[in-house]
């Protein structure tokens, strides 16, 4: 029986490295990785552009978004454009290939180094092919800050209704949902400051943080299922940065052992 498809959610506040690791996840796996930044509304981005922090409003409608679009790239249809990405060029070769605009908007949030990796674990660097992946999987670097934000991710129902009425389901309306797993990468407020004072050319201003940090309700590995922390610091006060290589070898480790890739 074919294991039903995994999101890996990479998440923690602002500074943490959600995109660095939940990349280095991606790439490991050879499995695709969306930076959850780039599922946002225009709105959402001038409101944090500007130092505003976001609503419950502003935030459930992106986090059905990422679900959504997990949802729909692990689905026979995004598999299958996953496993030929090629975009059509017209509107009429669109419509020929069946390619849905959700579906075409989806493959162009997909990181392109995570999607070379999958289309090598596909055909192999021989061209001959390797054995297919038991399971299909994908990453999204993502805050998930609070725990009916985390319950929301990991979705109730197999159906996900779109803020417009538009609902995307699966071809086969009894196929289990996917299964979501959680990367926490846990750091003190000193280290992650620290971190985002040093950042260039992101929206999110270092003022936000202890908004984020007020939001945040920590996971456990006790209390809430498929949780994994990884520390971002060491020494007795975690103030001292590990170096990120270890940060996403224990990130890869963790997951690997959870999907059994």
């Amino acid at each position: 029986m074919t294991a039903r498809p995994a999101l890996i959610i990479c998440m923690g506040t602002s500074g943490c490295g959600k995109s660095t690791v939940g990349l280095g996840i991606a790439k490991a796996l050879e499995i695709p990785f969306i930076d959850g930044d780039d599922l946002h509304p225009a709105n959402n981005v001038a409101k944090m552009s500007a130092g505003q922090p976001l609503t419950d409003e502003d935030r459930i409608p992106w986090l059905h978004k990422v679900r959504e679009t997990a949802v729909l790239l692990t689905s026979s249809a995004g598999l299958e454009a996953l496993d030929n990405p090629t975009a059509p060029e017209t509107a009429d070769e669109a419509e020929d290939r069946a390619v849905e605009h959700e579906l075409h908007a989806a493959l162009q949030r997909i990181h392109p180094e995570s999607l070379a990796a999958r289309l090598e674990k596909r055909t192999g660097s021989d061209g001959q092919g390797k054995r297919p992946r038991q399971r299909e999987a994908i990453v999204v670097a993502c805050s998930a800050l609070t725990v009916q934000y985390r319950n929301l991710l990991r979705g109730e129902e197999a159906r996900f209704r779109l803020p417009d009425g538009r609902e995307i389901t699966s071809e086969k309306k009894l196929e289990p949902h996917i299964e979501t797993f959680f990367v926490y990468l846990q750091g003190t407020r000193t280290l992650l400051l620290n971190r985002m004072q040093h950042r260039q050319g992101h929206f999110m201003k270092a003022s936000m943080l202890d908004s984020q940090l007020s939001t945040l309700q920590e996971p456990h590995e006790t209390d809430e299922v498929n949780i994994s922390v990884v520390k971002l610091g060491t020494g007795a006060d975690e103030a001292t940065e590990r170096g990120k290589e270890a940060v996403i070898g224990e990130a890869i480790e963790k997951m690997t052992s959870r999907l059994g890739a």
